[in-house]
């Protein structure tokens, strides 16, 4: 089965049936509601269903990889906009997230937005982006922006319901009068420079 060249048929053929075989699980897993995690070695934020204790279910949701533990960040709540699944809708927001945190991730907040006049954004501040806070996602028409930005970061909260650093000590905190959560101290140290 062998020419003299090395080429083995035999174990091309078991790459093909083994890609054939990647692929066809890969699709009747999207088909059930799954959503491949795909993520390069260097990438943070990443998805996964997480138990969440208000539903009784599990609700996909943001994750961080900071320097000592993978920790949950934002869930994906009922009052986000668009026609997405909540799990490709967590895969996009960690897709943003990533590439926010490469331009100095650090806090998110809500705005008007003029692209959407009847509806809030949650967005991310940077570094790079100044005054500036690009999208993340699009709320529901009807949804209060202060409460969903409440309800999707309460992953971040310790068991006190006060927003904790990988240390375990405390962190600003979302309030009407500061609408805004501060990511710095939760992010891992190369994420701080």
């Amino acid at each position: 089965m062998s020419d003299n060249k090395g080429f083995n048929v035999a174990q091309l053929i078991i790459g093909i049936i083994t890609i054939l075989l990647t692929t066809a699980g890969l699709a009747v897993a999207v088909k059930q509601g799954w959503v491949p995690v795909i993520f390069g070695k260097q990438d943070r934020f990443s998805c996964d269903l997480q138990p969440d204790a208000a539903t009784g279910t599990d609700i996909w949701t943001v994750m961080y990889r900071n320097d000592y533990e993978t920790k949950p960040w934002l869930k994906m709540v009922t009052t986000l906009g668009g026609n997405w699944t909540p799990g490709e809708r967590c895969q996009e927001i960690a897709r943003k997230l990533e590439l926010y945190r490469q331009d100095g991730l650090t806090k998110l907040a809500y705005r008007t937005d003029p692209a959407t006049p009847s509806q809030y954004v949650i967005c991310a501040h940077t570094k790079l982006s100044g005054d500036n806070c690009p999208l993340l996602i699009t709320l529901k028409p009807e949804a209060e922006p202060y409460e969903t930005l409440r309800e999707m970061t309460a992953a971040l909260k310790g068991s006190d319901g006060v927003y904790q650093n990988s240390n375990g000590s405390t962190v600003d905190t979302l309030s009407r009068e500061s609408p805004e959560v501060h990511l710095e101290n939760l992010l891992a140290e190369e994420d701080r420079k």
